[in-house]
């Protein structure tokens, strides 16, 4: 499942610094992961530019001390190969609205981080990003892949329960939708209502996960797509998008607590 732990690194973090890297500008390291309340397993992925290749590559960083603490708890996370960390999460009572803060240590140096732990609202009390429309004996779903003006910020996981399965969380491709409080940054853009597409039959159900995110956070993700996915044509190159790890690093270390539900196709609302 360690996919479903650090994805928004892995994907979209390079994309937003290729101009950087380009320009010969390097990192100590990028940092991509945090934690998920829905599993016990936690990963965090340590990686580097590698300076042999122009175009942005990377490689695992090893031999890193990498914790991550609350209060009196500590995760301490063991080297599985290839820059990526893993450890257990502890019992979460009690913890939700504190902080939690990554350390690492590597060659010396100390690098730090830390995100708050937000509870997710119930994804019956929610708005959900999706409808469906009939089509000959089926029907087409479609899911927003982004949400302006809600009342929180999420990140979301909906999906085909006949087409999920834990091989496809470990293809860095699944597609994962976002919610925000913020309004939309430019409402002529028409990269901003991009959707995911299903055909399913009427007996079928969707599998919803729903990660709650702190604000800052959702204010880098918000501030990620603007360099990223919600460009256009006349749009200027690619700026900083600041994480939250200290020292030179690039990446953001994040808290999210999670829920799931299976909901039969016939209790999505039709569209409009």
């Amino acid at each position: 499942m360690r996919i479903f732990l650090i994805f928004i690194g892995c994907c979209l973090l390079l994309s937003c610094k290729k101009s950087e890297v380009d320009t010969g500008q390097s990192y100590d390291m990028i940092v991509e992961g945090g934690i998920n309340t829905m599993y016990k397993e936690q990963y965090i992925q340590l990686k580097k530019l590698d300076g042999l290749h122009s175009n942005g590559m990377t490689v695992g960083v090893s031999g890193a001390t990498v914790q991550i603490v609350n209060g009196p708890n500590t995760i301490e996370f063991e080297e599985l190969g290839e820059g990526l960390y893993m450890g257990e999460l502890f019992n979460l009572k009690d913890t939700v609205g504190n902080i939690f803060q990554l350390r690492i240590a590597l060659n010396g140096k100390l690098y730090e981080a830390q995100d708050q732990l937000v509870p997710t609202v119930p994804i019956e009390k929610a708005f959900l990003p999706v409808e469906k429309r009939g089509i000959n004996n089926s029907w087409e779903v479609k899911v927003s892949k982004h949400l302006f003006g809600m009342k929180t910020s999420n990140k979301w996981l909906i999906i085909p329960q006949k087409d999920f399965s834990n091989e496809d969380i470990s293809t860095f491709r699944l597609p994962f939708s976002y919610s925000y409080r913020l309004g939309a940054p430019n409402v002529l853009n028409t990269l901003l209502g991009r959707t995911y597409n299903y055909e399913m039959s009427k007996k079928d159900s969707l599998m919803v996960f729903k990660l709650s995110v702190s604000p800052r956070y959702a204010r880098f993700l918000y501030n990620l797509f603007q360099e990223t996915e919600w460009k256009g044509l006349l749009s200027a190159v690619p700026a900083n998008v600041e994480g939250n790890v200290s020292g030179n690093t690039l990446g953001f270390f994040y808290v999210m607590d999670g829920v799931y539900k299976t909901i039969p196709i016939k209790d999505i609302r039709n569209s409009k």
